[in-house]
Parts: C-alpha cells; sequence; structure tokens
C-alpha cells in the first residue's frame, strides 16, 4: 500500500511539474521561408527563394530576417484571427543600443520582406503544414514551412 500512493504522488509530481503552455496560433508558429511574391497590380511574380527570407512567429511576436543578413532582425506584434493577420508596431531589434521603432521615414528597410505599410492586413488564403500564402491589397506571399 505504502509503495502504491509513493507512486501515486511521483506520478501525480511529474504531470504537474511538465509545462504544457502553448500559443493558439497553431499551424502559424514556426518559421517561415518566403519563396514568391505575387504584385496584384500587375499580375507579375518573382521568385524569392535565392533572398532567403524568413518569417518567424511565436506568441505576439513576428520576427522577419535574412538568412544570409548580417544580423539584423526586424520583429512586429501580430493578432490572428480565422483567416486574417494584422500586423503592426515594426521595430529593428538592436541587442547593442536600443529597438528602433519603423516610422514613414524608415519604412523602405522593412519593404524587402513583402510589408508596404505600418500597420498591415494580411488574409490567410492558405494555411497548414507546408506551405502559408498571405495576400494584402498589393501583393500575395507564398510561404513554405521550414
Amino acid at each position: 500500500m505504502k509503495k502504491i500512493i509513493s507512486i501515486i504522488i511521483f506520478v501525480g509530481l511529474l504531470v504537474t511539474a511538465c509545462d504544457t503552455t502553448s500559443s493558439e496560433n497553431g499551424e502559424l508558429d514556426g518559421m517561415w521561408y518566403l519563396t514568391q511574391v505575387d504584385s496584384l497590380s500587375n499580375g507579375h511574380s518573382a521568385d524569392y527563394r535565392n533572398k532567403r527570407i524568413f518569417w518567424s512567429f511565436q506568441g505576439t511576436l513576428a520576427q522577419f530576417n535574412y538568412a544570409d543578413g548580417m544580423n539584423c532582425y526586424y520583429m512586429s506584434h501580430f493578432d490572428r484571427a480565422a483567416s486574417t493577420l494584422k500586423m503592426k508596431d515594426f521595430f529593428l531589434y538592436d541587442r547593442v543600443d536600443e529597438d528602433h521603432f519603423i516610422d514613414s521615414e524608415t519604412l523602405d528597410e522593412i519593404r524587402p520582406y513583402g510589408i508596404n505599410s505600418l500597420e498591415e492586413d494580411y488574409t490567410i488564403k492558405r494555411l497548414d503544414d507546408d506551405a502559408m500564402i498571405l495576400q494584402d491589397s498589393e501583393l500575395c506571399l507564398h510561404f513554405v514551412k521550414y
């Protein structure tokens, strides 16, 4: 009987020690590789695979970077609903100095990532284990899960 109680207590402590917190982002969480950008205004498509641009999502933060860049990371806050992704508060993440918020004068810094305004409203056209397609009023962005 003493052994059974000890085992129950041990299992109970083991289960309560496990952290099972996760975000509610579902398939969005993780790293995404930008492979193609389509212009909605002129119908042209650009192959972005050689640019090695990545978007990463976790919690309420998104990160954007070039894999071959010089440790330059941009970040933003985001809200996700069923079929929309709203991004805002873009900033340059700077570990040495302090972060620098993107404003209308520095917006061109984040345009290569497919971001064209200080607040982006994307429609989620596709989101699953393998691929994500986001569309705003100007661009359609194609990603594969990395």
